[in-house]
Formats: C-alpha cells, sequence, structure tokens
C-alpha cells in the first residue's frame, strides 16, 4: 500500500503549494527543493536536515530546520481508518500487508512512530532505504526479492499511475487506487 494518497489521505494540495499559499513564497522558489535535493534524500543519498537549512533561509522560514519539518508533517498525517479497518482485516486473515513509499528517513520515521503505522502494518518499504524511488523498477524487484515471493503474488495499490506502471513492468499486480468505494469493491470481488 501506497502512504501518500491511499494510507494517509489523498492530499488537497501538495506541501510545497500549501506552503507557497500560507508564506506567500512563489512556488518556482520552492520546487527546484522538491525536484532536486528531495529527491536525493529520498534515495538516501543525503540527509534532509543537512540541505533544508539553505532553502528554509530563502523561503522565510524563521524556526529551526525540526520546527519545518514538524509544520509540514502535520499536515500529512491523517490516517484514511476506512482503508486502515480493510487492512487490518487482511491481516486478521493471515495475509501480510506493507507500506509502500517515497520518503526521506525524517518522513519515515514519523509516518511509522508519530502517526503509529509501525504497529498496523507488517513492514514498510521506504525509497531512502533502497536507493530508488518508485519510479524506478529496481525499487520495486528489491521488494519483491526482499519478500521472496512472486511479482504476480504481489497486490499493489498506489494513486499514482506512474507508479502503478512501474510496478506492473516488473510483474506486481498493481491498481490505481481512486477512491475507497472503488478499492473495497475490487477487494470485494477478489
Amino acid at each position: 500500500m501506497d502512504v501518500d494518497g491511499v494510507v494517509v489521505r489523498p492530499r488537497h494540495k501538495y506541501f510545497s503549494e500549501k506552503y507557497s499559499e500560507e508564506y506567500g513564497v512563489p512556488l518556482t522558489e520552492i520546487m527546484p527543493f522538491f525536484k532536486g535535493e528531495y529527491k536525493k534524500a529520498a534515495k538516501g543519498e543525503v540527509n534532509i536536515k543537512d540541505i533544508l537549512p539553505a532553502y528554509l533561509s530563502k523561503w522565510g522560514w524563521n524556526g529551526t530546520v525540526d520546527d519545518f519539518l514538524s509544520y509540514w508533517f502535520r499536515g500529512e498525517r491523517t490516517v484514511d481508518v476506512n482503508v486502515l479497518d480493510v487492512l487490518r482485516q487482511l491481516r486478521r486473515e493471515g495475509k501480510k500487508v506493507y507500506l509502500v513509499s517515497d520518503n526521506e528517513k525524517e518522513r519515515a520515521n514519523y509516518v511509522m512512530t508519530v502517526v503509529g503505522l509501525k504497529d498496523e502494518f507488517d513492514g514498510a518499504f521506504f525509497s531512502y532505504e533502497y536507493g530508488y524511488t518508485k519510479d524506478d523498477p529496481d525499487f520495486f524487484q528489491k521488494i519483491v526479492d526482499k519478500l521472496k515471493v512472486k511479482p504476480v503474488d504481489v497486490d499493489y495499490w498506489d494513486d499514482d499511475p506512474k507508479n502503478v506502471a512501474v510496478a506492473k513492468s516488473v510483474g506486481i499486480s498493481a491498481k490505481v487506487y481512486t477512491s475507497f468505494e472503488v478499492f473495497q469493491k475490487h477487494l470485494s470481488s477478489s
């Protein structure tokens, strides 16, 4: 299960858009971080706490890096209880359920500990641990290898069609998450 957009409720706006509106910082000043340095952090190549200070000074943030991360992560932590209830039922039935996400270490830790998803899943696969993001087939191949299963035996849900296509390219049974109702209906018919 993908984290953001599936287990954690779909966002109406990306954090970059929210910050831009709330702090009056043009998106053109924010997006280079998310398209460049953040991608490196999501692959585990750099620590986000080391790269953020240069950007925060440009963005007019007056607090600490930790304050910024807390502000960011608090805005993206609402778990979809309907999805979680279905996943709990799957686990009671003996199925293994894992999280998958393009996230750097700080957000991954936040999702697992503060949001409390650690106890709700059999494990998690975060991009920073594997050196690849979900747009690379090697990311999904590493998951399949680690689980020691056939790709076709993995049922994966993501709200981004591009990630679904990449997962399918390695043989995973991947589906686009569009709504809880569609997700529930599919599971009922399986």
